[in-house]
């Protein structure tokens, strides 16, 4: 059963969505939109546009790497929802940084060149998910693989 409902809810992550990301700030917690990427099975943010490696939702990742995620599913009858949670890194890595700076369409907008002291790339690791398919009232939770 869990990997039928796994493959589900992979179904619904496209190349780039908006989600809601919670960091934490000591004991408050900070939620801001940002783009989910997922590529070759992995999930990634793009960042920083204000602060670069400074920027507040940096310090508090470094602080506590642990994070959460909540993306709405769109469904007939009622949404469902994707709520990720793991934890995040900064990617150094400077491959990773040029390919994504290139694919993500919009990132060349923000962000001249991949180089730009602006631009951060965070990896997202998951531990689990919470998933409420659309049209249902139950919340699943499941571990990531």
């Amino acid at each position: 059963m869990s990997d039928e409902v796994m493959t589900d809810l992979q179904s619904h992550f496209a190349k780039e969505q908006v989600v809601h990301l919670a960091t934490a700030e000591g004991n408050q917690p900070r939620v801001r939109p940002v783009t989910l990427i997922h590529l070759d099975g992995r999930f990634y943010v793009i960042t920083g546009a204000r602060g670069g490696v400074n920027a507040a939702k940096l310090a508090q990742i470094r602080n506590n790497p642990k994070v959460e995620y909540y993306l709405t599913v769109k469904g007939e009858g009622s949404n469902g929802f994707i709520r990720g949670e793991g934890t995040a890194t900064i990617v150094d890595e400077g491959e990773t940084k040029v390919r994504l700076h290139g694919e993500i369409e919009w990132a060349s907008s923000y962000f001249p060149t991949p180089d730009h002291p602006d631009y951060v790339l965070l990896e997202f690791h998951p531990k689990g998910y919470s998933y409420r398919k659309p049209g249902t009232a139950d919340i699943v939770k499941l571990e990531s693989k």
